[in-house]
């Protein structure tokens, strides 16, 4: 949203830092056309709102911009009253989390300096296609790495899946549908106990496209950890280190964004993310402030094992390989 409204040597960086499209209006429809591609889905929910100091209003065209592309709401807050804003814009992520994401700014962020806060909020919640069953979860070691172990809640279920081994990448890769979408988990495990660095590594080069369309259709025995991961990180040293620099800068041009002529720059990129994964399928939400696949089948004589009790990479996405959540788990 901000690209919208950035200008000159501002719109620059950020192209080429995010490798963006240098045509802002194919940028916008393109993820317009993501936007409505994951509001078919019965599972997920995607909020997007812009918070805008008390006096001051959006340039009509960005307005118009962030209304149609983004279904962009926008309200008018007091910022000097930094407690009350705060208060308000974490009720409104929280209201479309459901719940799972209580707090994105903290008051101390905002000041009377304060002039737009761009919010960007996903939900999910998706039950499995084959659900696990509670009374076969046991407590079992996970292994941390080829020393350390913990026990943790292993959920078990042996069912048709997707499933492929990866030489290249020296692991094998699952796929967890979610009933009623397109949507699903795709579990790529490293072979090796301590091998998720190494593999990641690796993934770097790898679309995961060409992970999904080598699926096939086999019976599996599936050992995965009940587990609930929550991330937060300020973005900001990862956009500097990108090359981008003059956002944070008094050199910054974003005056598409406001009528006011007022220079305005980013003080602070917010990310949180929420996964909870369980029996039932899997909840998750995140947010930032500033596919089901072809597959073939093979009959097999007996189920090939997947047993995920040592560090591995997740990612929740839909047929068309858009990735909503992505991440790793390293302990329970």
């Amino acid at each position: 949203m901000a690209r919208l409204g950035a200008k000159r040597e501002t719109a620059v960086e950020l192209d080429q830092g995010l490798r963006l499209s240098t045509d802002t209006q194919r940028m916008g429809e393109s993820f317009h056309e993501a936007i409505l591609t994951f509001e078919k889905s019965k599972n997920l929910q995607i909020a997007n709102k812009i918070f805008v100091m008390q006096g001051y209003s959006l340039r009509e065209g960005f307005k118009r911009l962030l209304t149609h592309l983004f279904h962009s709401s926008v309200e008018n807050l007091d910022f000097g009253k930094n407690e009350r804003a705060a208060a308000t814009i974490n009720q409104w992520v929280k209201q479309k989390t459901n719940n799972l994401i209580r707090k994105i700014v903290d008051p101390s962020s905002l000041s009377s300096d304060s002039r737009i806060i761009l919010v960007n909020a996903i939900h999910f919640k998706g039950n499995w296609v084959h659900q696990f069953n509670f009374r076969a979860t046991r407590i079992e070691p996970f292994h941390l790495n080829d020393q350390q172990i913990m026990k943790v809640p292993m959920m078990t279920i042996d069912a048709t899946f997707g499933y492929v081994e990866l030489p290249e990448l020296d692991a094998t890769a699952l796929q967890l549908p979610y009933k009623d979408s397109d949507l699903f988990m795709l579990v790529v495990l490293p072979n090796s106990k301590s091998g998720l660095s190494q593999m990641r590594e690796k993934l770097r080069a790898i679309q995961l496209i060409n992970i999904t369309k080598k699926l096939y259709q086999t019976q599996v025995w599936v050992k995965l950890p009940r587990f609930k991961s929550e991330f937060q990180i300020e973005l900001s040293n990862v956009f500097k280190t990108l090359g981008m620099t003059r956002i944070f800068s008094s050199g910054a041009d974003f005056s598409g964004m406001l009528q006011s002529p007022q220079n305005l720059k980013i003080s602070s990129i917010l990310h949180k993310a929420v996964i909870d994964v369980n029996e039932h399928g899997t909840e998750a939400a995140a947010s930032t402030a500033t596919g089901f696949v072809f597959t073939t089948s093979v009959i097999s004589p007996k189920p090939v094992h997947f047993h995920a009790d040592h560090p591995f990479s997740y990612y929740i996405m839909n047929k068309e390989n858009y990735v909503l959540f992505a991440g790793k788990l390293l302990k329970v």
